[in-house]
């Protein structure tokens, strides 16, 4: 199913949002940063990267020279490579994919800890046609797309660097995944912003309503 984009928020420090409204600068992290930050599970997740998740229902096993069997009520498993190359780039999502109904949209308080101001972008061919002529002038091969949220004391399946555990589902994120060959940041600049996108301070979307159109 195709879903509907309506605007793109990007949240962070002022200076890290003047810097993107002002100059375009797209500052794109590495897949092993997400790993290994620990901020309470905020741009953190443990998760990001991993290969499978396996979840066994419970059961009993035997230890080869002892005559008895063991009980365990549950297995959860988690396979990831050693290292993970590539980088993100996050962006929150207002659409009918996060919310199948405009009239729900409500911006979790939660986001507030990202940082104190917001991009909002409004014209997002341009948005997405800027950053990707540039990755593609910089010889980047990336993939781009909604990210897809999973329960991962349930799922027992290979898992994508589109999916990342239910507990994130409140940033509906939209991401862009960078392949690149070494652990280090990338970083872009698409130009001046102001044409399509205004600032705001976070707190300021908590007031963010969506209206259908008659």
């Amino acid at each position: 199913m195709e879903h509907i984009i309506k605007l793109f928020l990007k949240l962070g420090s002022k200076k890290n949002i003047l810097d993107l409204f002002d100059n375009g600068t797209i500052y794109m992290n590495t897949i092993e940063y997400f790993r290994k930050v620990e901020d309470e599970e905020l741009r953190g997740d443990k998760y990001e990267g991993v290969s499978k998740v396996i979840n066994s229902l419970p059961g009993t096993f035997k230890i080869p020279g002892i005559d008895r069997e063991f009980n365990y009520v549950k297995v959860h498993l988690k396979e990831s490579y050693k290292e993970v190359l590539g980088n993100i780039y996050s962006l929150y999502a207002i659409s009918s994919k996060g919310f199948p109904n405009p009239l729900d949209f409500e911006f979790d308080k939660r986001n507030l800890r990202f940082g104190t101001h917001g991009v909002m972008i409004k014209d997002l061919p341009l948005f997405l046609n800027k950053i990707e002529n540039e990755l593609k002038k910089n010889n980047l091969k990336f993939n781009h797309g909604f990210v897809d949220y999973y329960d991962k004391e349930e799922v027992s399946r290979e898992i994508s660097l589109f999916e990342k555990p239910l507990e994130f589902e409140y940033q509906k994120e939209f991401r862009f995944y960078v392949e690149n060959d070494k652990i280090e940041p990338i970083k872009i600049q698409i130009g001046n912003m102001k044409d399509y996108a205004e600032i705001f301070k976070i707190e300021d979307f908590l007031e963010l309503k969506l209206v259908l159109k008659n």
